[in-house]
């Protein structure tokens, strides 16, 4: 018996329970799905080899599939830490854990930082996607922006979105063309075109722009609702009710697209629909705008739920106490209750608006027009479709307004006209407004007959338009730090007004000193947005554009 002992002792094989023996135990159980076992299997192969960023990423990407993001990138953020701070794939990994947290910024950080660190990874598209969904997706404007050619697509939507929000509606058209030519799958820009049409008055335009857009992406949400809307305009109501019926069955996960669904349906009249869409994102948790509790409450009250509606006009008096815009709406619900019929409220965030006729709009004067967007709106409908009496008051209007947006619109109408009397309106308009000419100019209150060709100045006035900017290079490019700068912009502007090229017309001076800035900055690799430089110089970011290109045909260094 002793004997046989002794035989089973010296036959026993030793079990090599190492490190990887676990990760590979834990892989099998992965395969199964039993995420308990695999956990533990990982955490055993860790605590025998801790400082192994392979086992530690194993863990990390188990623990996001169960959801425990958090715990997940705890890990990961040690791993670059502590581990393996070459391993520049983490940060996306981490992005993604940010964005299943909701913590936006945070994936922004991350999904930046990788693409900063490995331009040509192998997550690229996937980061790049991620930031089209924080910046376009939920309208968070970047925050940083990436060098190159991302940069200027992201600084270009950004710019565009703003405009719209200002109703510089032509100004937005201009860049979001020049976008969606550049990269023509990219969404965002598709969706803001269309709507840039709709406010300028081009329907046939904006509908086109929708079916482009659907034919890219079949199901893109936003294209959706605004077609629903375009088929309102133009009372084709079979479409618009089958289509209607199809957006009411669609449930949306992500708060940007309830937004949007929500506003859409209480702009086709369903108010039901848009409060049940309201009532749901308010009751999620998540901060929300003033201007959202404000259309919640329209619906609300459009749709019979007084009560409801003044409770979320009293939470827009506490978020945006400035505006009034609560108060008046809170007293029309005092008024209805006391007598008076429900008014229809259109979903916009601002106070009624009393009916605006336009043959008497000039004597309401500029500054009262220029910075409600739904105006700015109405005066581009009115000069597109609007009676010829509307129109000439309409032009009048915009002479007062007199900023880029306006001259534009009137230039625009001038050219598409065929009407000699609006023609000659037109060119009063520009001429009130202090603005070039176009083609062969008429005779007006402010402007002789211009005669250089393509500039619509003399030869001695572009001249001498030429030599204020070489002034103004001086008087401002003449602080400490910025001889540099002074000398290359001098340089540079010489070698513009030797190119034997027509002078690009431009009314402020200083948008010149804008687009030198600008291309200095890129140069010298210490590039600033067109934004920020139109800002800095008080001029508009379309100026700036018009003045870069000009200048970007020398091949400056």
């Amino acid at each position: 018996m002793k004997q046989n002992k002794s035989i089973a002792k010296t036959t026993i094989v030793h079990f090599n329970q190492d490190a990887r023996f676990f990760v590979e135990r834990g892989l099998r159980f992965l395969n199964r799905y039993d995420y308990e076992k695999v956990i533990r299997s990982f955490r055993r192969a860790i605590e025998m080899e801790p400082k192994n960023a392979e086992y530690q990423c194993h863990l990390a990407s188990v623990l996001a599939e169960v959801g425990n993001f958090q715990a997940s990138n705890d890990i990961l953020h040690d791993v670059v830490e502590n581990c393996e701070p070459k391993m520049v794939e983490v940060y996306f990994y981490m992005a993604n854990n940010y964005a299943n947290l909701e913590d936006y910024e945070m994936a922004e950080e991350m999904a930046i930082r990788y693409l900063q660190q490995d331009r040509e990874g192998i997550y690229r598209e996937d980061a790049e996607e991620l930031l089209d969904y924080i910046y376009f997706e939920l309208d968070m404007p970047p925050r940083h922006f990436l060098t190159g050619e991302r940069e200027d697509l992201y600084s270009k939507h950004e710019r565009a979105r703003h405009s719209l929000e200002e109703g510089r509606f032509l100004e937005a058209l201009e860049i979001l063309k020049e976008i969606v030519e550049s990269d023509p799958t990219f969404m965002p820009a598709w969706n803001n075109l269309s709507l840039a049409y709709y406010y300028a008055g081009d329907f046939q335009q904006a509908m086109s722009t929708i079916e482009q857009t659907l034919e890219k992406e079949n199901g893109n949400l936003h294209a959706l609702c605004n077609l629903a809307v375009l088929l309102s305009h133009h009372n084709r109501v079979k479409e618009l009710i089958s289509l209607i019926d199809m957006l009411k069955k669609i449930v949306p996960f992500h708060p940007d697209h309830a937004y949007k669904l929500a506003t859409t349906m209480g702009v086709l009249g369903q108010h039901e629909e848009a409060y049940r869409l309201y009532y749901k994102m308010l009751r999620s948790g998540r901060p929300h705008e003033a201007c959202t509790y404000h259309y919640a409450a329209i619906s609300a009250y459009m749709s019979g739920r007084k009560e409801q509606a003044i409770r979320w006009w009293q939470k827009v008096k506490q978020l945006d106490p400035e505006s009034n815009v609560a108060d008046t709406y809170l007293e029309m619900v005092k008024a209805d209750r006391d007598g008076q019929t429900k008014q229809v409220i259109p979903y916009h965030y601002h106070q009624p608006l009393q009916e605006v006729s336009w043959e008497k709009a000039p004597e309401i004067g500029g500054e009262e027009l220029k910075n409600d967007p739904m105006i700015r709106a109405s005066l581009l409908w009115a000069l597109q479709h609007g009676r010829d009496e509307v129109k000439f008051a309409v032009l009048q209007t915009l002479s007062l307004i007199g900023d880029d947006e306006a001259e534009a619109a009137v230039r625009q109408c001038y050219h598409q006209t065929d009407d000699p009397q609006l023609k000659k309106l037109a060119l009063l308009a520009l001429a009130d407004m202090g603005a070039d000419l176009p083609g062969a100019a008429e005779p007006s209150r402010k402007m002789a007959a211009r005669e250089a060709a393509g500039t619509g100045k003399s030869a001695p006035q572009a001249a001498e338009e030429k030599d204020d900017v070489e002034r103004c290079i001086h008087q401002l490019f003449s602080e400490k730090g910025q001889q540099e700068l002074r000398s290359w912009s001098l340089a540079a502007w010489k070698q513009y007004k030797q190119a034997d090229k027509p002078l690009v017309h431009i009314r402020k001076t200083v948008a010149w000193l804008a687009a030198l800035e600008y291309l200095y900055g890129t140069v010298k690799n210490q590039k600033q947005s067109q934004a920020q430089l139109a800002q800095k110089y008080g001029v508009s970011p379309a100026t700036v554009s018009k003045c870069v290109k000009a200048l970007q045909a020398l091949d400056l260094k």
